[in-house]
């Protein structure tokens, strides 16, 4: 890979899940950098909202989201508390170091999307991810990292998510990871 993508996500998002399935499986994205932000901040920030607020969106995206777990062989539940909130988990992935953020984001996705566990309670968080990576999710440092990559997405374009970056073209969503693959051939 001779461009530098970075793949932000929250954990939140089903269509994030989707994306790093994709991700995940790609031999021409295996050194994609996982950059976890929070999602609520990139609404707020960008003035966009979740689609499951409009009614009509919110019907599709249920059976969008069954056809495409079931077109990646992915197993899904719909979590009984949607949204959650994802803001203790996304922090815990930003206190993590880069080469911990894939697995750990993917335990995670697979729990909330897959098993439909609740990832914004504490105690669930406890079961999926390392004891000291939740302490450090209360430091001010950590907060500020997470805050930061919020931003930095944002300010270069970022609305919701994921939000994919090959150099300084942004690719949104999860149906844009082949445009990804073929942008890093070119």
């Amino acid at each position: 890979m001779s461009q530098k993508v970075e793949f932000f996500f929250d954990v939140v998002s089903p269509y994030s899940y989707i994306a790093a399935i994709q991700v995940a499986r790609s031999d021409a994205l295996k050194d994609a950098e996982w950059r976890p932000f929070f999602l609520g901040g990139v609404f707020k920030a960008s003035g966009n909202q979740a689609p499951i607020s409009v009614p009509a969106k919110g019907r599709y995206m249920a059976q969008d989201l069954k056809r495409l777990f079931a077109y990646y062989d992915t197993p899904y539940t719909f979590p009984a508390v949607f949204p959650t909130n994802s803001l203790m988990a996304m922090r815990a992935l930003a206190a993590a170091e880069p080469s911990q953020v894939k697995a750990l984001a993917l335990a995670l996705f697979s729990a909330y999307w897959s098993k439909g566990k609740n990832i914004g309670d504490a105690a669930v968080l406890a079961d999926i991810l390392p004891a000291d990576l939740l302490a450090q999710a209360s430091d001010e440092a950590v907060k500020e990292k997470l805050k930061a990559a919020t931003d930095e997405a944002v300010a270069r374009g970022a609305f919701g998510a994921p939000s994919i970056f090959v150099g300084d073209d942004l690719y949104f969503g999860e149906d844009r990871v082949f445009l990804v693959e073929h942008a890093l051939k070119g």
